[in-house]
């Protein structure tokens, strides 16, 4: 079972989140999906409008999460579990 399958497991449903940015300036939420499937069409297009050529892409191969990077500039989509419930300090 893969991590992620087995975080979802212990905290209930998971998000996608798919947000750019730039390096030390903060990033911006372009999206949140459902699924990895469902955002891919969007990474890619967030990871080409990135005005640089690429110098790394890869995939956390814990979290299932991708990321691509040129320049300065960055595009990622990360797992996020959905919170159900109130949260203790």
């Amino acid at each position: 079972m893969s991590e992620l399958a087995r975080r979802q497991q212990q905290t209930g449903p998971i998000v996608w989140v798919l947000s750019t940015g730039e390096d030390h300036e903060g990033g911006t939420v372009l999206g949140i999906y459902a699924s990895k499937d469902a955002a891919r069409g969007p990474f890619i297009e967030a990871a080409r409008a990135i005005p640089f050529d690429l110098n790394q892409a890869w995939q956390d191969e814990e979290s299932g999460a991708v990321h691509a990077h040129g320049g300065c500039d960055w595009v990622s989509l990360e797992p996020h579990p959905i919170i159900t419930g109130p949260q203790l300090p």
